[in-house]
């Protein structure tokens, strides 16, 4: 529960800093309202919104569906339903040109395998596919990369799907992945930079509150590298630590 609701914070704490430049001033360390999409304090976006599309699948299917998915994923691009509006506000132009491919939910896999098109929406919604398969490292990994494939399809998604998925069922970072993370830290929205970050985030702190804090401080794309922090830090810390941090919205 704490992997799970730590990516809510995370997304709703980066949200108002998306696409602005890294702070230099005060730190953000509460939750707060504002940016580009003029968020309340607490909102979601896409981040939230997708997993929510995914947990509903595993719920209402019990079990992992990849229609069930997709097409609650269509139905939260036409309608807003899963998010925190009747309307989408945040969407990646890689899941857009995903998701408006499908043409029969039967057949729902339909992501570009490009290496342009890497981004890092495989990992901000996985969350799921490990609580769903916690007792099942194998299913774990295997439906992470399942859940990417609908919409993110390339090597790169592939790889650091699998990475996050695995060390998130073990709670901490692998040596086997550490290459993985060698490289400059970037809240950009390539799926690397945002494995690379959010990591950094959790290794350089010691609480799942100053995780959050350090990675969404970075700007750029916030929300997503705020979500898959808390995903990590939530799954290290726990689900008290991310209580603590979300009581902050009130």
């Amino acid at each position: 529960m704490g992997m799970f609701m730590g990516l809510f914070v995370g997304d709703a704490m980066g949200a108002p800093l998306e696409f602005t430049k890294p702070n230099e001033g005060a730190l953000v360390t509460s939750m707060i309202g504002g940016g580009v999409h003029q968020v309340s304090k607490g909102e979601w976006t896409d981040d939230g919104a997708m997993a929510m599309c995914i947990a509903d699948a595993y719920i209402s299917k019990k079990g992992f569906n990849a229609s069930a998915i997709q097409k609650n994923f269509i139905e939260w691009k036409d309608t807003g339903k899963f998010g925190t509006r009747n309307e989408i506000f945040d969407i990646g132009m890689t899941v857009m040109l995903s998701l408006n491919r499908v043409t029969n939910i039967e057949y729902p896999y339909t992501s570009s395998t490009n290496e342009r098109a890497s981004g890092n929406g495989c990992l901000m919604r996985m969350a799921p596919c490990i609580v769903w398969n916690k007792n099942n490292l194998s299913l774990s990994i295997g439906e992470s990369v399942a859940q990417s494939l609908l919409t993110h399809g390339s090597s790169d998604c592939i790889t650091y799907t699998s990475a996050l998925a695995h060390e998130l069922f073990v709670g901490k970072p692998l040596g086997e992945y550490d290459e993985l993370r060698n490289r400059s830290i970037n809240n950009s929205g390539y799926v690397a930079d945002t494995y690379a970050s959010a990591w950094h985030s959790v290794i350089c702190t010691n609480s799942f509150n100053d995780a959050i804090v350090d990675a969404i401080n970075r700007g750029g794309d916030a929300d997503t590298v705020g979500a898959v922090t808390g995903m990590i830090a939530g799954r290290i810390y726990g689900f008290k630590s991310v209580a603590e941090l979300a009581s902050s919205v009130h």
